[in-house]
């Protein structure tokens, strides 16, 4: 029987290929494997679990953690995942010109898809396509209700209206629009002070709201002729009302509540009343008698009467001929006012008259307009007007030196001089409604003083010194 030596003894150099040598070469390797196994399995590097042995993690570690270093080329090269989207994005965009409201909303953030939905959701209370450049457009953006997916446009809002706003929300059922009301505030406002030129001018200098002012001098045009009867030194009051919207901080101003003019040391104080019998609102003075008249004495403002009615020579023709009417010279563009209601007979060119409206009244009076750059939106042949409707604008068309307005009255048919048309006084309250109009006019009175008490502590009298000393 063959004796087994040790591995040391055989000498793999020699007899390679033989028995001998390929035993040899397998006792070596079983030798090195053992001695890899052992050392893996050494008692001086006991394996450990990383629960036990882990030192517990910082607070912000635990939501962000970040690694020492890459451990292989796909970890150095990932991206690490998008954090939760807990709460809305808010976007806020305005509509610039040219642009579609789908492009807006694209140009925030939303897909094509989502864009889409929710605009055809809100057709329902607004056209899409008739939105003014700077349409105001907010979005909110984050998950869609039951859906892991990536942002999406959860909101829109469009303000339509100083107090209407429409939004459009992204449920499960898909996108749903309402059209829901502003909370507003109001609070009364007052201004006023000398006229140096035109009523409009000082009165825009005073800081009041041009909208304000126009509507002043409608109410005023029944009984005042702007041109010929102010005067500088004379003085004008105004209060009126402003609505402030709760969340933009937007504000429209309102009513007219009382205005005074002082016209030559004559006041002409107006308040604004609502007679129980009539869903018409109108203005009256101290003694309750209406303001209003069939027609307005002069229907534009700031302007400068530059031809009375009457036989003249003809600017253009060289000749004397009938002016069958009152020129107001005035800046290109300046509103035109309808004198009365009525119903637009004319509305288009008109020969030598250019641009023309003429509006019937009643089956005795007509009223009409001439020279006009262009017309009030929505005026034309058979629409009915309210007294003070912008029909036209000033210009220089037809047979003309300069831009003015030329301005009409015909009185069954014929042309009468609008400068001294004698007019039935408005209404006069009685009774039980003048006794109501008497404790609206006392309430406003009051208004008004407590206005004045707190102008006066706000502003510092004449010469008195300011910051105290």
């Amino acid at each position: 029987m063959a004796e087994l030596r040790p591995t040391s003894d055989f000498d793999l150099g020699v007899n390679i290929g033989s028995p001998r040598w390929f035993a040899g070469m397998l006792v070596l390797a079983s030798a090195v494997s053992l001695t890899a196994l052992l050392t893996f399995w050494s008692p001086t590097t006991p394996p450990e679990p990383v629960a036990e042995t882990a030192p517990a993690a910082a607070p912000d570690e635990t939501l962000d953690p970040q690694p020492a270093g890459p451990t292989s080329e796909a970890s150095a090269t990932a991206e690490p995942p998008a954090p939760p989207v807990d709460k809305p994005q808010q976007v806020a965009v305005s509509l610039k010109r040219g642009e579609t409201l789908m492009n807006a909303l694209i140009r925030a953030g939303a897909t094509r898809h989502d864009a889409y939905q929710s605009i055809a959701a809100m057709s329902a209370h607004l056209n899409p396509r008739k939105l003014p450049i700077g349409q105001p457009i907010e979005t909110a953006f984050g998950a869609a209700p039951g859906v892991n997916a990536p942002p999406a446009l959860l909101m829109v809002t469009l303000p339509v209206d100083f107090d209407r706003k429409v939004v459009a929300r992204l449920d499960t059922d898909g996108y749903q629009a309402a059209e829901l009301a502003v909370p507003t505030s109001t609070v009364v406002m007052t201004g006023g002070g000398r006229i140096d030129d035109s009523l409009y001018l000082s009165a825009v200098r005073a800081g009041l709201p041009v909208k304000v002012i126009v509507e002043v001098i409608r109410i005023y045009s029944f009984d005042v002729d702007f041109q010929r009867e102010i005067r500088p030194g004379d003085r004008f009051e105004i209060l009126f009302e402003r609505r402030v919207a709760e969340d933009t901080g937007q504000v429209e101003d309102g009513d007219i509540l009382f205005a005074r003019l002082t016209l030559s040391g004559r006041e002409l104080p107006l308040y604004r009343f609502t007679p129980a019998d009539d869903d018409r609102t109108d203005y009256f003075d101290g003694n309750g008698e209406s303001v209003r008249k069939a027609l307005m004495k002069t229907p534009i403002d700031g302007a400068r009467l530059t031809s009375h009615f009457g036989n003249r020579k003809h600017p253009v023709l060289g000749y004397n001929r009938l002016h069958t009417g009152v020129d107001f010279g005035a800046p290109t563009g300046t509103p035109i006012m309808a004198a009365g209601d009525g119903v637009v007979e004319r509305a288009s060119r008109y020969g030598n008259y250019g641009n023309y409206v003429r509006i019937r009244h009643n089956s005795t009076y007509k009223t009409a307009y001439a020279h006009l750059s262009r017309y009030g939106r929505g005026i034309k042949k058979g629409v009915r007007v309210r007294q003070g409707q912008i029909i036209g604008y000033v210009g220089a068309t037809g047979r003309v030196t300069g831009r003015h307005l030329h301005y009409e009255v015909h009185k069954d048919g014929k042309p009468i001089n609008p400068m001294t048309l004698k007019l039935p006084s408005g209404r006069r309250l009685e009774g039980e409604i003048l006794t109501a109009f008497e404790s609206e006019r006392v309430r406003i009175d009051e208004m008004r003083s407590a206005l004045a008490a707190t102008a006066a502590v706000l502003a510092p009298a004449p010469g008195e010194a300011q910051g105290g000393q």
